[in-house]
């Protein structure tokens, strides 16, 4: 058994690394830009306006879960533009707490965003 490689036998192997690379590539699942519903601490400030508000209709008439509630979308500054953030059911921290949702206030140094956080009853 020789171990030589032949032009056709070399051009096979090339053209067998390549695809399976270029099929790897394809199949990479990088996580997704995180997003918080509430500032999580960092001042959100933008140059502009939010858009309005979109409509968004709860996905479904009863909670996944019984403790859950319906946490709307929103607007949110990324990139230099707004991007729509997809609501979602939570589960308060505590009991009777409520959801206080993101509001966009003008400052003097641009739009501020402010809320997006649980709040006790």
């Amino acid at each position: 058994m020789s171990h030589t490689l032949t032009p056709w036998r070399s051009a096979a192997l090339c053209a067998g690394a390549l695809a399976a690379a270029t099929l790897m590539t394809g199949c990479v699942v990088a996580p997704a830009e995180p997003h918080y519903y509430g500032n999580a601490g960092a001042v959100v400030i933008s140059p502009e306006a939010p858009p309005p508000m979109q409509y968004e209709p709860v996905p479904v008439a009863v909670a996944p879960v019984a403790t859950q509630i319906w946490i709307g979308g929103f607007w949110d500054w990324s990139g230099g533009r707004y991007v729509w953030r997809e609501g979602r059911w939570a589960t308060p921290p505590h009991r009777g707490d409520h959801w206080v949702p993101r509001e966009w206030v003008r400052g003097p140094r641009g739009w501020q965003a402010r809320g997006g956080h649980w709040e006790r009853r």
